[in-house]
Parts: C-alpha cells; sequence; structure tokens
C-alpha cells in the first residue's frame, strides 16, 4: 500500500475514533448528571436504503427550564410506538439527545 493509502485509512480510523469516544462521553455524561423527564415519542422514521430497515426514534419533550425539545432517542427498544409516553433522560447540555430510562 502507497504512502497515500496508509494516511487515508489512518485519517478513517481516527475520525471513527473521535466519534466513538464523543458518543461514549455523551453517554457517561447523560447518565452522571442527567436530567430525568417524561416525553412522547414523536415519530420514527426509517432512514435504510431500499433492501434495509434503518430505524430512527424521536421523542418530544421539555426541559426543566420550559423548552420544548423533539429528540433523538440514542438507546430505543424494538417495541416503541409513536404516541407512547416514556421517561427519559438528557443531559443540559446535549438537550437534542436522550435516553430511555429503564
Amino acid at each position: 500500500m502507497d504512502t497515500k493509502g496508509i494516511l487515508l485509512w489512518g485519517g478513517l480510523i481516527l475520525i471513527f475514533a473521535i466519534g466513538y469516544f464523543f458518543s461514549r462521553r455523551m453517554k457517561k455524561q447523560i447518565e452522571e448528571n442527567g436530567i430525568e423527564v417524561d416525553a412522547v415519542i414523536s415519530r420514527i422514521t426509517d432512514e435504510g436504503g431500499p433492501d434495509e430497515i434503518d430505524l430512527h426514534y424521536y421523542a418530544r419533550y421539555r426541559t426543566a427550564d420550559g423548552e420544548e425539545i423533539e429528540g433523538v432517542l440514542s438507546n430505543p427498544t424494538p417495541d416503541l410506538v409513536e404516541g407512547q409516553t416514556v421517561r427519559v433522560k438528557y443531559h443540559p447540555k446535549f438537550k437534542a439527545n436522550a435516553r430511555l430510562v429503564r
């Protein structure tokens, strides 16, 4: 493999590593400092192609300071349906990313 190929693969690995560590950091901050609120599953979208299913779940909730948010659920379960009331936890810094409380 030539130098360009090695640099390209190294760059891609670095980008994925940064994304992974940011995701883990956000999850840890939500778990440690998150605020629990009631939410409603507002929509479920399929972002997959014609031969695949890639569901994204969104919940609408009101933050502690009164702001209404539609955030992405980062740990959905397949049994969720639109209109269902759930309990979520969000971090004040990352309001649009919530986690289901189980």
